[in-house]
């Protein structure tokens, strides 16, 4: 078996993936949002890539909810954003939320024909890799990036799962999976610090949204797993 990153959507989803498991991360914010909703209780997330396809799919559902953001900023008419926050136990309770995001629900949607695709973050580490380690098979861990570059905080969350899967040294590495651990093990201590002077730290730190960092970087604060299966994603069950 073994671990590989993609450091993009599209540079990872090449070859058949339909014996691989996938873990997508949006780490500012989407994944942490979803996970956040669906550990809130939310029945399901609807992830789609465009503001028209979440009216197109919204017609389709009894009393959905849209969410979702545009350069950061909740678009006009929706009711939520991606502020992990915004997704409530008394607001989501279940309810299915229809999602679009710049980055991050289009990265998941690359991953529809693994094998399993599960959606991580910081915040349900350690819970994410042990769904991803009970497959027993190859993983590769899809870094959503953003407009199209490479994302320093998914990459340090993509090192973090390096970590905890491979702990027992069990899975070959790829270069792009060394890559990452190694990134994640130099961050140290200073890891926070650290993701927050990547792009999408500043811009959400410039928007006065600290409190957003650092939820999204706090280790292991949730235990849901969503996984996306049949174009909708729901709390994983395996």
């Amino acid at each position: 078996m073994r671990i590989d990153v993609a450091l993009l959507p599209e540079s990872g989803i090449k070859g058949d993936v339909s014996d691989t498991v996938c873990i997508v991360l949006d780490i500012f914010r989407a994944t942490s949002s979803m996970i956040t909703a669906i550990s809130n209780g939310s029945r399901s997330i609807i992830p789609v890539s465009s503001i028209e396809d979440a009216y197109r799919a919204a017609e389709q559902l009894a009393d959905p909810l849209l969410a979702g953001e545009r350069q950061s900023i909740r678009i006009e008419g929706f009711h939520f954003g991606n502020s992990p926050f915004e997704f409530s136990a008394d607001k989501v309770r279940d309810k299915t939320i229809v999602m679009t995001t710049t980055n991050g629900t289009i990265a998941i949607k690359t991953a529809e024909h693994a094998f399993l695709t599960l959606l991580g973050s910081f915040i349900n580490a350690r819970a994410v890799c042990q769904a991803a380690k009970r497959q027993k098979r190859d993983i590769l861990l899809i870094c959503a990036g953003t407009d199209g570059m490479f994302s320093l905080e998914d990459s340090l969350c993509a090192g973090l799962l390096v970590d905890i899967i491979n702990t027992d040294g069990s899975y070959a590495l790829t270069d792009a999976a060394l890559g990452v651990h190694v990134l994640y093990k130099g961050a140290g201590a200073a890891l926070g610090e650290i993701a927050g002077k990547g792009r999408n730290g500043k811009r959400l730190a410039d928007l006065g949204l600290q409190k957003e960092i650092d939820y999204c970087l706090r280790a292991d604060s949730v235990t849901a797993v969503p996984v996306y299966r049949e174009g909708k994603i729901t709390a994983c069950t395996l």
